[in-house]
Formats: C-alpha cells, sequence, structure tokens
C-alpha cells in the first residue's frame, strides 16, 4: 500500500520556484557561450591587427634587451669569429641603464615626502542658504547694538560685516577642505606602502631604461588571505584569525605582452591588449568568482589538458633565451595563454552580446575589458572607472612625436656601444699580437726535420747560407703597439655616451669629471645642468603614470563605502613635480635658513607662536624625524602653558626666575 504525501501550498510553491531557477540556470548555461563568444571573435580579430602591426617593432624589444644584458647579436658575433681575435663586449648601455634606473628610484623613494599632492577645487561661492543666515546674523547683531536705529542705516553698516563673515566662512571652509585632502593623501599613501606598488614600480623603472616605453598596471582588485592575531578573551593567549580581504595591486606589464592599436598614441586613445599566462590552478580559482564564466573556463581546462592553448608571438624564442626562460617551443611550456582586451565597444553590440546591465544608451560606446583564453570568452565587464580610462599607465625615456613607442635608452646610445666595442677589440687584439714577438723564418735555409713552429728558450736554429744570402735565416720583431691611442679613442666614446645620454659617469660616482669637476663648486653645477635631462623623464613619469593612478586611487577612495566620509571632498591629484623631488635637500636648507632668519623678536610677533609650530612641523618632517611626536600642535602647546602657569608648579617658576635674573 502506497504512502500519499501531502504539501502545503507554500512548499509547492517554493519548489516550484527552486525548479524554475534550476531551469532558467541552465538555459542560461546554454546560450552564454553563444553569446559571449562573439566577443571572442571580435578580441581575436584585434589580437591579428595588434600582431601584424607589432611585427615591425618587435625586433626593437628584442634588440634593447640584447643590448642591455651586453650580448652580440648573433649574426655579428659569428663575424667576429670568423675573423678571429677578442669578442670583448664593453657594456656601457647596461652601466647607464642601472644608472637611471637608481637615479629614478631614489628621487621617488624617499621616506617622508609623497609624490603626488592632493589639492581640493577652489572654494566656490556660498551656498544661498548660507548666505541668507549670515546676512540675517548681521542685520541682528547691529540691531542689538543699535536699538532704534533706521532700518536704511542698519542696512547699510550691515555691507562691511557681512563680507567679513563672508570671507571668515570662506577660510573655514577652505581649511576643512585642505584637512580632508591631508586625510585622503594619508590614506591613499598607506594603500600603496602596504599593497605590491613599491616592488612593480621597481620593474617598470627597469624597463623603462631598457625598452622603447614601461607599463604599470592597476587597480587590479584581488581577494587574498590575511591573517592577524587575536587575544583569546579566556586563556589570553594570542590565536591566528584568518580573514578574507579585498586588496588593491598592481603589476608591471612587460612591453613584449602589450599591443597598442596601430592608431594610438597614448593610453587611453584606442584599445589595447595585454597578453596573459594563466597556470590552470589559476583558471580553476577563477570559476567561482563574479564577473567570470564558469562554463567557458571549465571548456578551457579541458582543452589545455587536450594539448594546451598558445598565442603565438614575435621573437619569442630569442626573448625567452635572453630572460633565461624554458623555449616555448620544447613541452615544457605549461601555462595557459590568455588575451585582455581594453576599449569601447558599442552599446548595441553588447547587447546583442548579452551584456545588458549599466547599458542605457544602445549607440554609445562603453569602455570594456573582456578576457579570452582561446575561442573562450572567460570574463566580460563594464569598465568601473568613472572616468572609462583604461587602467594602464605608460612612459618612455625619450618621446617620439604622435607616436606610441619613444626611443629607447639602449637605441639612443647604440652607434655608441657598437664604435666602443670595435675599438676595445682592436686594442685587445694589438696588445695581444704586440706583447709578444713575431718570428720570420726562411724555410729554405733550414735543415730538413727542423720544427720551426716550437719555440722555447735557448732554442737552437741550424741553418745553411745560400748564395748570395748572407742575414739570419730566423728574425724576430714586434709590430708596433697602438694600445695609447686605441684608449683615447674608446674613453672619446666612453664620453660621448654620457653626452646622449644625459647620465655623465660622475652622476653615479665615478671620479672621472673634468674640468669644473674636480672642484666641489663646480660639480655641483654640473650635476644641475645634468638634472635638466633627467627632470624631463621624471616629469614624463608624472603624467602618465603618477597623476593617473592617484586619481584612480581617488576615485575608488570616494566610491568606496567603508571609507571615512571625512577623508572625501571634491579635489584634484597633482604629481608633486621634478622640481619638488630633485631638490629636496636644498628646499631643506632654505627652509632651515629662513627659520633661523625670522627667528628675532620683530618676526616672532609677526608669524607668531601656532605659524612658528607650523614652519618646525615641516622642516623635521622634510629632516625625515617624527614630528607628530617631536613637535606638539597649537592646542597642545597651549594646554602645556596653561598647565605650566598654574599656581605651584615648579616648571613655571623656574623660567620666570631664570627671565628676572637676566632683566
Amino acid at each position: 500500500m502506497g504512502i500519499l504525501l501531502s504539501k502545503s501550498a507554500p512548499q509547492l510553491e517554493r519548489e516550484q520556484g527552486i525548479k524554475r531557477e534550476e531551469e532558467q540556470r541552465r538555459k542560461e548555461l546554454v546560450d552564454q557561450p553563444i553569446i559571449i563568444d562573439n566577443l571572442a571573435t571580435h578580441v581575436r580579430s584585434c589580437w591579428q591587427k595588434a600582431k601584424t602591426h607589432r611585427s615591425k617593432k618587435s625586433a626593437r624589444l628584442t634588440k634593447c634587451l640584447r643590448l642591455r644584458q651586453g650580448k652580440y647579436h648573433p649574426e655579428k658575433l659569428e663575424k667576429i669569429r670568423e675573423r678571429g681575435g677578442s669578442e670583448a663586449y664593453m657594456n656601457l648601455i647596461g652601466t647607464k641603464s642601472q644608472a637611471l634606473k637608481s637615479w629614478l628610484s631614489d628621487l621617488y623613494a624617499s621616506s617622508s615626502d609623497k609624490p603626488f599632492t592632493i589639492d581640493p577645487t577652489p572654494v566656490p561661492e556660498l551656498d544661498p542658504n548660507i548666505q541668507n543666515e549670515i546676512i540675517q546674523t548681521a542685520i541682528q547683531v547691529l540691531a542689538q547694538t543699535m536699538p532704534g536705529a533706521p532700518e536704511e542705516m542698519v542696512m547699510q553698516m550691515a555691507g562691511p560685516l557681512l563680507e567679513k563673515h563672508e570671507e571668515r566662512i570662506k577660510d573655514e571652509v577652505k581649511q576643512e577642505s585642505l584637512a580632508r585632502m591631508e586625510r585622503m593623501s594619508d590614506y591613499i599613501e598607506d594603500i600603496m606602502s602596504e599593497s605590491n606598488w613599491r616592488e612593480e614600480f621597481e620593474e617598470f623603472l627597469d624597463d623603462l631604461g631598457t625598452y622603447p616605453f614601461a607599463v604599470m598596471k592597476g587597480i587590479i582588485y584581488r581577494v587574498e588571505k590575511q591573517a592577524s592575531w587575536q587575544q583569546n578573551q579566556q586563556t589570553g593567549k594570542y590565536e591566528v584569525v584568518v580573514t578574507d580581504k579585498i586588496s588593491r595591486r598592481w603589476k608591471r606589464v612587460s612591453p613584449f605582452n602589450f599591443y597598442e592599436s596601430p592608431t594610438m598614441s597614448k593610453i587611453g586613445e584606442g584599445w589595447t591588449i595585454e597578453h596573459l599566462q594563466f597556470t590552470a590552478q589559476d583558471l580553476s580559482k577563477m570559476r567561482k568568482a563574479p564577473g567570470y564564466n564558469s562554463q567557458n573556463i571549465e571548456s578551457v581546462l579541458s582543452e589545455h589538458r587536450d594539448g594546451g592553448l598558445r598565442e603565438w608571438a614575435f621573437d619569442s624564442g630569442e626573448r625567452e633565451k635572453l630572460e633565461g626562460k624554458a623555449s616555448s617551443f620544447d613541452g615544457s611550456y605549461d601555462l595557459i595563454d590568455g588575451l585582455e582586451y581594453s576599449g569601447t565597444i558599442q552599446g548595441k553590440q553588447l547587447i546583442k552580446w548579452g551584456i545588458t546591465r549599466n547599458i542605457e544608451d544602445p549607440y554609445y560606446e562603453y569602455p570594456c575589458t573582456v578576457v579570452v583564453v582561446g575561442q573562450y570568452t572567460i570574463c566580460a565587464r563594464i569598465n568601473s572607472d568613472p572616468t572609462g580610462r583604461p587602467p594602464y599607465y605608460a612612459s618612455t625615456f625619450r618621446t617620439v612625436p604622435n607616436s606610441f613607442m619613444g626611443e629607447g635608452l639602449p637605441e639612443v646610445l647604440e652607434d655608441v656601444q657598437d664604435a666602443a666595442n670595435a675599438a676595445i677589440r682592436s686594442l685587445i687584439n694589438n696588445m695581444a699580437i704586440g706583447g709578444q714577438p713575431m718570428v720570420g723564418i726562411d724555410v729554405s735555409r733550414m735543415q730538413p726535420g727542423e720544427k720551426v713552429t716550437n719555440l722555447y728558450p735557448g732554442k737552437q736554429f741550424l741553418y745553411t747560407s745560400n748564395a748570395g744570402q748572407s742575414g739570419a735565416g730566423v728574425n724576430f720583431f714586434s709590430p708596433e703597439i697602438k694600445s695609447q691611442e686605441l684608449l683615447n679613442i674608446y674613453e672619446r666614446f666612453e664620453r660621448y655616451a654620457d653626452e646622449k645620454s644625459g647620465i655623465p659617469a660622475y652622476a653615479y660616482g665615478s671620479d672621472n669629471a673634468a674640468g669644473a669637476g674636480k672642484t666641489a663648486s663646480g660639480l655641483q653645477m654640473l650635476m644641475n645642468a645634468t638634472s635638466k635631462g633627467i627632470k624631463e623623464i621624471v616629469r614624463r613619469i608624472d603624467i602618465g603614470v603618477i597623476e593617473p593612478m592617484v586619481t584612480a586611487l581617488y576615485n575608488s577612495a570616494m566610491l568606496d563605502p567603508d571609507v571615512s566620509e571625512d577623508h572625501k571632498g571634491d579635489a584634484k591629484v597633482k604629481a608633486r613635480g621634478s622640481d619638488a623631488l630633485m631638490y629636496k635637500e636644498a628646499t631643506a636648507m632654505r627652509q632651515i635658513e629662513f627659520m633661523q632668519m625670522t627667528n628675532n623678536p620683530i618676526d616672532n610677533q609677526l608669524i607668531g607662536i601656532e605659524g612658528r609650530l607650523e614652519m618646525l612641523g615641516i622642516a623635521a618632517k622634510n629632516s625625515d624625524f617624527p614630528s607628530d611626536r617631536v613637535v606638539p600642535t597649537f592646542d597642545d602647546f597651549q594646554q602645556r602653558q596653561m598647565a605650566n602657569a598654574q599656581p605651584g608648579n615648579d616648571e613655571a617658576s623656574a623660567p620666570s626666575a631664570e627671565n628676572s635674573q637676566q632683566q
């Protein structure tokens, strides 16, 4: 006998709702690859255009890397070996590149200075409600101080009072805005210091001294495990607590992996494609991440195990050899290649491809990010930046007008490097030839069986005198050594490298300074003149990397509900500039001189205690002192003065007695 199960109406409705959701989910999974893979077709079309455009320029990147490492081109090395002799390579380019990186790293690595400022926008006109409140307050004050005065007289006298109150309120608003942006600057600096910004920026500077361009990427949001130690209230022992935290990360993008559109001259003017490399574990974790297509990722993992997924790029073989990596042509390459497209796509196409969220205008070009592996789109989303700017930042050693690629330091010094190498090879060959005696032997006069090629001290040569030949059958001679002339030529080209690169040898500690560089004041003058070239490089980094990167962080913080409202406000990010970074020591000295100059009774009355404390705080901060612990605030100073002024306080009476003795 069967058992009849009865269900209530809510239970039946709930089960039917679950079935509908499952059917909808299955339907979405079936439709998802067909819809989104149209995006993959578009991205791969752009990828082919980018590769064709890069085919003429890819060899430049490989050449720059080879020059940086101090290696001959294989064809040139083969010709040198055919002629025989020295294969010496004086790596001037490597020295200059490392010096440039060290110089820039020292400028940006200050422990007390931020490479940026966040300035509030100019204070606008006051809100009409605030203006009406000021007017009413001023009229009430005048009416109380002038009872019975005519209304016209009160209104006439209220004008100056209104202007005074309005300026005071504007000043208060400005001071509050400055305080907010100071807190926002500290918040952004804290994010950068806790993230991988420093390490990635160091690699970016290395690329800047090696390739025709260098690229940074960010902000990249990642969920990471974070361990913290909390004290157990019962046992009193500290226990580890692991939580998931969304962190902000940056990435230095290798110039070999960054492909720009053929018409692009700077970031944001066209689409870009980054050549990505995943492990199977990376993709497996992405299946549960929001915004990723789990079914397409599973298809990618299945295809990878069946034979791998590879995106071939030009000159990848020589690049891998120079970088010391395993060749992608053998079976040791176990990575999965992907393409990340950043550019605009028409809303109508996005709707057609199945992306309808936040699409309001079908004919508007929406900034998007699409990640493709093989023939599958594993991620597609609208750019979250309010300005729509792609998350890439680029700079160059030397710009080329209307071109994304600039001119790399190795390219600037390539001809000088070749000439210096030729001079040093000739010098070594000449010294090798001239350092040993050369021997001329008349073999027709030697005894049969004589080993003329075997020379040793005390060797005897037996030879006969032929008719008409009275000279020796063996002659020793030495070729002329031109070492000094060849060394002068090499040193001349070494100085050319200083002039062409703008990075002289004395800038990184060499004692080869001549002329004015032999004195301290003359060397300082030379350094000031040299800094003009490095300032131009710093300025390009400020404009192309620092300002847009910090602006993206600022926009992210403004949209973050977890950031306190007293950090927020309307402001504009500005890089501190090359002058502020390069003349920190001179600025600190001028501040100290100004404090000494104003340390007199008249100036102290003009500046006041509050102004003096502000000057001390700035000087302490620029000297890498903990200014918040050394210099008190004005409120703390007033409280200390009031405490010392209380009756019976010995600390207060002692100075007064001393002052009376002096008087």
